[in-house]
């Protein structure tokens, strides 16, 4: 039976409650362990020189359903569900859901049995490689809160954050952190602190929760575990049990020669690393240069509506490795896997890098609806190899949080999703004099290159100039001539002014060059 966390202050494991540099509370010292090669040498390690030196904290993400959750990942049925592996002719079931296992369906089991039992359940067939990305992404998401990230297949990782504690406050809240975001990708979890990644993994395994914050409460807390619950293999747990032995603190006891002898050394370092005496160099992880997941389906899926929660699944699992590259994406593709013809794909992209989990799913898809999948789509997945760096936008130091605000390229990223690209488009001023041939249209929000020194324009510029029926007041401006356009067939020779009429409006009128009289409305002022 797993064992209990007890409670704090009584003398056994206390969990996260002082700081990390405090001493170890008298109840939870230990005596210092003879030397090994002492006859009365017990398997209690000495402390190792470089922790004393540098304590670190190990956190462990125990993902006990990882396996299960991917391969349903792409479906939000509520059936119970199982994974089997095995040959096709006789599959056995690997996982069961919490509703099977209450059915009684358990690994082991043969599928026909299973489904003898639990008539609904949804089955599908166990993929490494599936697992062993969602492992992959998940350590992505652990880089975000330390440096050192390391993967413990097949269902767990590990990420020292003592060097972390000052940088986010203290362990609560990196913890916190964690859970906000396996709880936001779907995972069920465990969570264990101690100064050792097997220690930590080790009590993930036995206790969600669990944070120690030095060797001698780590040494208790081990010392209570049942070597059931230590992940053994099979053969030397037998052998340790023929042997009358059921807790880890009665290996400690042992002479270390003695256990050596007799179970060999592998367990002596295990022991070691699990107690810190032993250094336990683990691989680094390093987040890739690129992002690639895919979905694969369990038949064909022919509309878009259809897609939309995987696709919902794959932004948010993108927007995860985003934020742990403290980067962005300015342009990606989804990937439609078809069963008799070659794959599609569907550019998406944007005219600033963006990577909250919403905005990157509402501008996919904007793009996605307006798409035709041109065969039944078997697989669906997100590519992303161009992640520029991440500027946030700037905001007043004082409101770091936008109330209201119109984001103008949010705006027309939206617009282009619903509408296309060419139904969004945007005007700039142009270089000429002639009014009819003084704006383009541009890309929206494209800079003007109008003279600075050209004199006032109407910010209402009718269509098709039209006849003056009002009377003139006064002139506000002296006349402006415009004489150009020869060399393009469209030759103008006018004279503008600003003029107040007696109706009260101001307007901009033009006559012709020299004339007295017929003076035309061009265009009015607010």
């Amino acid at each position: 039976m797993p064992a209990s966390r007890p409670p704090p202050g009584s003398g056994q494991a206390e969990l996260w409650s002082t700081p990390p540099n405090a001493a170890a509370p008298a109840a939870a010292a230990v005596r210092p362990a003879p030397h090994p090669s002492s006859p009365a040498a017990a398997s209690t390690p000495r402390p190792s020189t470089a922790a004393a030196a540098s304590p670190a904290l190990w956190a462990c993400l125990a993902l006990p359903q990882l396996a299960l959750e991917t391969a349903f990942r792409d479906s939000d049925d509520v059936a119970p569900r199982a994974l089997v592996d095995g040959p096709a002719n006789r599959p056995l079931v690997r996982q069961a859901d919490a509703r099977a296992a209450a059915a009684g369906v358990r690994p082991g089991l043969v599928l026909a049995g299973a489904r003898a039992l639990l008539p609904e359940l949804a089955v599908r067939r166990h993929d490494p490689a599936q697992v062993e990305a969602a492992l992959q992404r998940l350590a992505a998401k652990a880089y975000g809160f330390s440096s050192q990230v390391a993967l413990a297949p097949p269902d767990a990782v590990l990420l020292e954050v003592g060097a972390s504690l000052r940088l986010f406050g203290g362990w609560p809240r990196i913890e916190r952190g964690l859970r906000e975001q396996l709880d936001a990708l779907g995972h069920a979890h465990r969570i264990a602190a101690a100064p050792t990644p097997a220690g930590a993994q080790l009590l993930a395994r036995i206790e969600d929760g669990m944070a120690l914050q030095n060797p001698a409460q780590l040494e208790q807390a081990l010392a209570r575990i049942a070597l059931d619950d230590c992940g053994l293999p099979a053969r030397l747990a037998e052998r340790l049990g023929a042997m009358g032995l059921r807790h880890l603190r009665e290996l400690f006891r042992l002479p270390r020669p003695e256990l050596a002898r007799r179970s060999g050394p592998e367990l002596l370092a295990w022991l070691d690393r699990l107690r810190g005496a032993m250094p336990d160099p683990r691989p680094h992880y390093l987040p890739p240069e690129r992002f690639a997941a895919r979905i694969d389906f369990d038949f064909g899926i022919e509309t878009v509506q259809g897609l939309l929660f995987p696709l919902r699944r794959l932004c948010t699992e993108l927007a995860a490795f985003l934020l742990a590259r403290d980067g962005g994406v300015q342009r990606f593709e989804l990937v439609f896997r078809h069963e008799d013809r070659p794959e599609t794909r569907l550019p998406v992209g944007l005219r600033r890098a963006a990577r909250e989990a919403a905005d990157l799913f509402e501008f996919a898809r904007g793009r996605l609806e307006r798409a035709a999948l041109p065969a039944a789509c078997i697989g669906f997945g997100l590519l992303a190899e161009e992640l520029p760096p991440f500027a946030p936008e700037r905001r007043d130091l004082f409101d770091p949080a936008p109330r209201g605000q119109l984001d103008f390229e949010g705006l027309v990223e939206r617009l282009r999703a619903r509408l296309g690209d060419t139904a969004v488009r945007g005007l700039a001023l142009y270089p000429d004099h002639r009014p009819e041939c003084a704006f383009r249209v541009a890309e929206p929000g494209a800079a003007d290159t109008l003279r600075p020194d050209l004199p006032p324009r109407p910010l209402w510029l009718l269509p098709q100039p039209q006849p003056l029926r009002a009377g003139v007041r006064r002139l506000l401006a002296p006349l402006e001539r415009i004489e150009t356009g020869w060399w393009d067939g469209f030759d103008v020779r006018r004279d503008y002014a600003i003029a107040e009429l007696d109706t009260g409006q101001v307007a901009w009128l033009f006559r012709p060059a020299g004339s007295e009289d017929g003076w035309m409305v061009h265009g009015w002022f607010g």
